[in-house]
């Protein structure tokens, strides 16, 4: 799945499942600014795993926090066959 696929991706789990502006979505963006807090946060693990098909845990999304992070860690997981 190409870079930009991935990060369109991500962007879109998060204004479709919620309800972040697209707008507000940038790559220096916390979850935190974003509105989510920590069930959110788990949430959006859990969103990641299923559309992207990548295991990332709760914790490590709420470790990394960034956006731009969380995009990487995404990344390099999908490169590893």
């Amino acid at each position: 799945m190409p870079i930009r696929r991935n990060d369109e991706k991500v962007k879109s789990i998060l204004t479709a499942g919620f309800q972040v502006p697209a707008d507000q979505i940038a790559p220096d963006s916390t979850l935190d600014d974003l509105g989510l807090d920590s069930l959110a946060t788990v949430e959006f693990a859990l969103a990641l795993e299923k559309d992207l098909g990548v295991e990332i845990s709760d914790d490590e999304v709420a470790d990394l926090e960034r956006l731009d992070k969380i995009t990487a860690l995404i990344r390099r997981r999908l490169q590893v066959t």
